[in-house]
């Protein structure tokens, strides 16, 4: 296998040999070893759960309660998964008054862990919906916080389940009520989660109020997961099986094709991603191409058709080359 600088002044022969720490530039040949991706769901268990999907008082069975959708959904979907995602759960707003500080604490009520659905089915079966406020950015903050503690070098992900806009704004043991800085101080939250790595998909259960439509668009852009649709970034679900089926559309993108690069580029700009021979385009909106998972270039996840592909494909190979100084990868 060659790289070259695409005028004929360079070429250099890569057989993959020789330590991988030592070599400043060659190919790495992956196997479908794909990392398992940890998925930690920050849970609103805010009082408004208890309304149906119109907004008004629950009358099961006719007009199930939101909290009464979200349950089933999340512990199906939970089912599915813990074989190949690791999950955690916080669920929010804790014990006490609106906004106050004992409604957000360090607790994290799921640690991290594969094959974990028992737990995480047996916690969300003895929450209930009747937590005060919406301290979004406080809780994620905590959901960061306890990602980054984590050593088990599998990418990681926020999932924010919620039907509205938060109220509460502040941090951890300094929270207080002011709606339209609470929306602020939470887009901020998962713009810093992104920033670090850690990507946010948003899910609005029955989210029908302009003003909340606009705070989940906002915050599903901060978290650079955000669906394709112009005007609902988010992921809008009014019934249980819209929940499943955002569920399902989330924990399928993240469980796919995420490979570790040890060691990560040396020139994070010259690399190429090949998939049977073809290669992959970088494409920071993952939809159809490959992007960095992980801002020390430390990983690569591949989407759409093209690890649709590696899951298909008969030889299970995926290339990447790392590009020498002054030659371009082809």
């Amino acid at each position: 296998m060659t790289v070259s600088d695409g005028g004929g002044g360079k070429t250099i022969a890569m057989d993959g040999g020789g330590a991988a720490a030592e070599r400043t530039c060659g190919v790495q040949t992956f196997d479908l070893m794909r990392k398992p991706t940890d998925l930690f769901l920050v849970l609103d268990r805010s009082a408004s759960m208890q309304k149906d999907s119109m907004g008004n008082t629950a009358n099961p069975p006719t007009n199930p309660s939101k909290w009464a959708q979200v349950v089933p959904a999340v512990t199906q979907i939970v089912t599915q998964t813990a074989a190949s995602i690791p999950w955690g759960l916080k669920a929010f707003p804790e014990d006490g008054s609106e906004c106050a500080a004992a409604t957000v604490t360090n607790k994290i009520d799921v640690p991290v862990a594969p094959m974990n659905a028992a737990a995480m089915n047996a916690a969300i079966a003895a929450t209930t919906p009747n937590g005060n406020g919406t301290p979004t950015a406080a809780a994620m903050d905590v959901a960061v916080s306890y990602l980054q503690s984590l050593a088990d070098g599998n990418p990681k992900y926020i999932l924010l389940a919620t039907d509205g806009a938060p109220s509460c704004s502040g941090t951890i043991g300094s929270l207080s009520k002011n709606t339209t800085k609470a929306r602020t101080d939470a887009v901020a939250a998962v713009s810093a989660a992104a920033t670090a790595g850690i990507h946010t998909f948003v899910i609005g259960v029955a989210t029908t109020q302009t003003s909340d439509v606009t705070t989940l668009n906002n915050l599903a852009t901060a978290g650079l997961e955000p669906r394709s649709d112009p005007t609902t970034k988010f992921y809008l679900a009014s019934s249980q099986a819209d929940l499943v089926t955002a569920l399902e559309t989330i924990t399928g993108q993240i469980s796919s094709c995420v490979f570790a690069l040890n060691p990560p580029p040396p020139d994070p700009t010259n690399i190429a991603v090949k998939v049977s021979g073809a290669k992959a385009p970088q494409d920071t909106t993952h939809q159809n191409g490959w992007d960095y998972t992980s801002p020390d270039y430390s990983s690569v996840t591949v989407y759409g058709s093209w690890c649709d592909m590696i899951k298909t494909t008969a030889s299970n190979m995926v290339e990447i080359l790392y590009g020498c100084p002054n030659i371009i990868v082809t």
